[in-house]
């Protein structure tokens, strides 16, 4: 499972997804609120991609 991570806080900046995937995030979703902190994300700089393999 794909995961964003906001660089700031170190902590999950979306909801995990039923689905599971982030594909891509759509421009006009920003700015948002970091999930974790509360923090408003106004760009992908400020988020970071990982894999978590749930192991």
């Amino acid at each position: 499972m794909l995961v964003l991570i906001h660089k700031e806080c170190g902590g999950l900046a979306l909801e995990e997804s039923p689905v599971g995937e982030v594909c891509a995030i759509p421009v006009d979703r920003f700015p948002f609120p970091c999930f974790t902190c509360l923090e408003e994300i106004i760009d992908e700089s400020e988020l970071r991609l990982t894999q978590d393999l749930g192991i």
